[in-house]
């Protein structure tokens, strides 16, 4: 399929009238997924928007789509920048195409690449105030709204762990259900280390002998013990409903993957895998 005949397909998905639009994109930009061989669809979020015909102003996410080929890589054709207020024409989802997302447009042109709009500036001054979280347990978290996610550095399992605090909703400024479950765990952190590396060494060292066996390397068998004591806890997230993921480095055990065990604050560890 020519890139005519996947525009084709692409666009009908989307009404025929086009809007014109005023939006402030976010910091998610740059990304593009692979429609086909050859053909590439770039994508954009925005933080808000405003119909500049009826001057309706909406405070909520979308997407802009588009389509693009090998040749337009890097700039994708539109070259958008992060927190840049654009004027553009775009064509709205069908509603029979949306499955749930009715918020993504189809970018035809951008008109002007410095709009102004005081709305849109306000969302954008808001958007780049620094949000902190200082806990007298726990330390500082600092918000990254790219991620939706409070981070901060917490000693845990004998070393500096990266702690992220998911969000309590989309685009929040809070993560108290986060660190109220976090909390749990760093009140009886050496119980949960020991808990955490044990059911990692029981899910893992049969895999990492398999692992050893087919290197080139000879040595000798992994054992549980050994398995949970060479592990090192580098990364911990905690979302609003109390699950959580620890990330642990493998000490060349699986040559470089990370070692990830997921579970639930409440209920304990539930599975473990390796990623990376």
């Amino acid at each position: 399929m020519g890139f005519k005949k996947a525009f084709q397909k692409f666009e009908a998905d989307y009404e025929d009238a086009e809007t014109e639009m005023l939006v402030l994109t976010s910091e998610s930009l740059g990304g593009a997924g692979m429609w086909e061989k050859g053909i590439w669809q770039p994508s954009a979020e925005f933080l808000a928007c405003v119909n500049t015909q009826s001057g309706e102003f909406k405070e909520e996410k979308g997407v802009l789509l588009w389509l693009a080929e090998d040749k337009d890589s890097g700039k994708w054709i539109f070259n958008l920048k992060p927190l840049t207020i654009y004027k553009i024409k775009c064509r709205r989802r069908l509603q029979k195409a949306a499955r749930g997302c009715s918020n993504y447009y189809m970018l035809t042109k951008v008109l002007s690449r410095n709009a102004k709009n005081e709305q849109l500036k306000a969302v954008r001054e808001r958007y780049c105030l620094p949000v902190e979280i200082n806990d007298s347990q726990c330390g500082k978290f600092i918000l990254e709204r790219r991620y939706s996610w409070f981070s901060g550095s917490v000693s845990l399992s004998g070393g500096d762990c990266s702690v992220y605090l998911e969000c309590d909703e989309d685009d929040g400024d809070t993560a108290d259900n986060a660190l109220r479950y976090f909390k749990k765990i760093y009140s009886s952190r050496s119980e949960w280390d020991k808990r955490l590396r044990a059911f990692a060494a029981e899910e893992l060292t049969e895999l990492a002998n398999d692992w050893q066996e087919d290197s080139a390397e000879d040595g000798d068998p992994i054992s549980r013990e050994s398995f949970a004591e060479r592990i090192i806890l580098s990364e911990f997230s905690v979302d609003p409903e109390g699950g959580f993921n620890a990330t642990f480095l493998d000490d060349d055990m699986f040559f470089g993957h990370w070692i990830v065990v997921y579970g639930d604050v409440n209920g304990g560890p539930e599975s473990a895998d390796i990623e990376g």
